[in-house]
């Protein structure tokens, strides 16, 4: 089980890695555009698309494991210190299986959406440019599958845990 922690671990970070590169791309693609604009009269035209489709989609959707993994994600603690801590226990292992079971019922409602726009192509029209946008549909997708994954893995270590193996 340790392994498997570990590895989840690692891919989640390998993911954050991800949404910290494409933050820094964007912040230089940006500050690429507004320097041009101001110096030169000229625009990148694909700007306001990229930013929507290529950078924030990614920057959203891909952290979400990581999140789950280092248990960052928002909760409520209002009765946790007065729970014993076998209960305690019992109460992180229901809500990783809920968030489990959300995270999967995402993961299934964005596939079909991801599959019909990779399958059309879908794009939009700049000008007279046409800018592909149905890759962008893959990172809420993995997003979801893999913070489901996670939290999978956290309710059985955290299962492990309430039954007395060791960590």
């Amino acid at each position: 089980m340790d392994a498997v922690v570990t590895l989840a671990s690692r891919l989640t970070r390998l993911l954050a890695l991800i949404g910290a590169i494409a933050i820094v791309v964007m912040m230089l693609h940006i500050c690429l555009d507004v320097a041009m604009r101001n110096l030169f009269r000229e625009s990148i035209n694909v700007t306001n698309a990229m930013v929507a489709r290529y950078y924030m989609v990614p920057l959203a959707f891909l952290p979400l494991a990581f999140i789950e993994m280092r248990g960052q994600m928002v909760s409520v603690e209002l009765i946790d210190p007065f729970l014993p801590k076998w209960l305690l226990g019992l109460s992180d292992v229901i809500v990783y299986a809920v968030a489990t079971v959300i995270y999967g019922a995402l993961t299934y409602a964005t596939y079909g959406s991801m599959v019909s726009n990779w399958n059309r192509g879908t794009m939009i029209e700049l000008g007279t440019i046409p800018f592909h946008t149905y890759p962008s549909y893959i990172f809420p997708t993995v997003g979801f599958a893999l913070a489901a994954l996670v939290c999978l893995v956290r309710v059985l270590d955290s299962a492990r845990r309430i039954g007395g193996t060791p960590a």
